[in-house]
């Protein structure tokens, strides 16, 4: 007789960076409740994410290939009938699979990425949005009148225009400013509605996905979290003043002070340590419940997120660590017994391979990575194909920041990392062991640094990689450039512009 297959939680903070976890020995200590519950799980200290960002990490991680492989790169990319995706490999092995997301649109029919799902929930909007609606709609009409302005400019592709739109240093931006401090972006809701799945009978196996946008930015913790990473020193400061818009940093149309990222950090830590407190209590809520021993829950997040770090705002452009290292931390089931920090090199695309070799099913021909239980990863690898879309090329960004308009690959071993692009930006190659933070690049000091035979494999794997990689991003440059874009439903346009991406 064979055992149960068993019950798997994946959730995934949007934008959470491993670094800032103090699981991960980061001096704040955002994350207390995973710590205390440390002696039973396993975090993985080396784990990379195929992209920088939402849409081509999920479809790396439900189709175990990469960028270059399935091509979801541009809003408006549909993952093609072809692929089997992890919740539809699940469904048809007997799961009943759930999908519970905030504010997601790329986890969703607009990506083909909800295929396979049973259960879709989502919350519905924090009430202060709605009050704030309210509150227009009763405005005198020349406040009315200011208010579609407003937006008018919101959907106006002047880079410019954005710039002053998010300066938030209106009244009405500081106030709309504290009352996120009173709600969240859905997660709170989102995991009541899991605590609520796991009480209900069930017979199959359950698979269940979460979401969450709260530690994606614009960064806005509770206000119990909002000034607890923050210095002292700074918090007479207007939180609400400071710009979280990246596109208008990237041009330099906002000056940002070392201050005001300061505060973005606190901010930012204070999202995961919300996140953190609500993940705690749903674990300890579900250890409690029948099978707990037998669960496999896996916590992770898509991409990171730059904060200021190497001139970035939010998470484009680049392919550094901030944006690729992410928390892989797993409460596996008793049979499997792996505990404590685990060093091996993995990445997020290795986990469709994995769970059908953990729950005996067949691996599907299109998977180009490995199950990290019996294989062993030498490098890793991730693709930035798009460093504009559509929308950005309008505003001009490619011209007003030609610096980024290039492609990178990044490939990794153990101790290096490569980056290469694909213009004629020379090649970055960085020692993680001493330069974790990637400031030192040693390609770039006149003389070529003598390459160790680890290195000289890393740049065999790399060369090896170059030609789909180039590829791949030649094509999508053609078709940004083209000007080709999907039709884009109202609502699926208003979530994409909630998150700040306007392409």
């Amino acid at each position: 007789m064979t055992a149960p297959r068993p019950d798997i939680l994946f959730i995934v903070l949007d934008a959470a960076r491993a670094e800032n976890f103090s699981l991960y020995g980061y001096e704040r200590r955002t994350t207390p409740h995973l710590e205390r519950l440390a002696e039973s799980l396993a975090w993985y200290e080396n784990c990379t994410s195929a992209a920088t960002w939402t849409l081509p990490s999920t479809a790396s991680l439900f189709t175990g290939t990469y960028n270059s492989h399935h091509r979801l790169v541009m809003d408006g990319d549909r993952l093609a009938e072809d692929y089997a995706s992890l919740p539809e490999i699940l469904q048809s092995a007997g799961y009943s699979t759930s999908k519970v997301t905030s504010v997601v649109p790329y986890v969703s029919d607009f990506s083909g990425l909800d295929r396979g799902f049973a259960f879709n929930w989502e919350p519905p909007p924090p009430r202060w949005r709605t009050l704030l609606k309210r509150v227009r709609g009763s405005a005198p009409p020349q406040a009315q009148a200011d208010c579609s302005s407003m937006e008018r400019i919101d959907h106006d592709l002047s880079v410019e225009a954005e710039a002053q739109l998010h300066a938030r240093s209106s009244l009405r931006g500081k106030l709309s400013f504290y009352a996120s401090g009173f709600y969240d972006d859905g997660g709170a809701a989102c995991f009541r509605r899991v605590r609520e799945l796991w009480r209900e009978p069930h017979d199959a196996p359950r698979f269940v996905y979460m979401h969450l946008q709260e530690t994606h930015g614009e960064y806005r913790p509770p206000h119990r979290y909002r000034k607890r990473f923050v210095p002292r020193e700074l918090h007479k400061k207007s939180f609400a003043a400071i710009n979280q818009r990246p596109n208008p940093h990237a041009v330099g149309l906002v000056d940002m002070t070392e201050e005001d990222f300061e505060v973005l950090r606190g901010l930012y830590d204070g999202a995961i340590a919300y996140m953190d407190e609500q993940l705690g209590a749903l674990l300890d809520d579900l250890a409690s419940q029948p099978g707990w021993d037998d669960t496999l829950v896996i916590i992770t997040a898509d991409h990171g997120d730059c904060v200021g770090r190497h001139g970035v705002l939010g998470h484009q452009f680049v392919c550094y660590e901030e944006l690729l290292r992410i928390p892989w931390i797993v409460k596996w089931p008793r049979s499997v017994g792996i505990l404590g920090a685990q060093s091996q090199l993995i990445q997020n695309v290795d986990l469709l391979p994995t769970l059908c070799g953990l729950l005996g099913l067949e691996r599907p021909a299109q998977v180009e990575s490995i199950d990290y239980l019996r294989e062993q990863r030498e490098f890793a690898y991730a693709e930035l194909l798009k460093p504009f879309g559509v929308t950005a090329v309008k505003q001009g960004l490619h011209e007003l920041a030609p610096h980024y308009n290039r492609a990178v690959l990044a490939v990794r071993s153990q101790r290096y990392k490569w980056h290469t692009f694909s213009n004629h930006q020379r090649d970055e190659l960085y020692d993680l062991h001493s330069d974790p933070l990637e400031e030192q690049n040693l390609m770039g000091y006149g003389s070529k640094f003598q390459l160790d035979a680890e290195a000289r494999s890393l740049e065999a794997a790399m060369e090896a990689w170059k030609p789909r990689w180039k590829s791949a991003a030649d094509d999508i440059e053609a078709r940004v450039f083209s000007g080709e874009s999907a039709a884009v439903s109202s609502d699926v346009e208003a979530k994409l512009r909630a998150l700040g991406y306007l392409d």
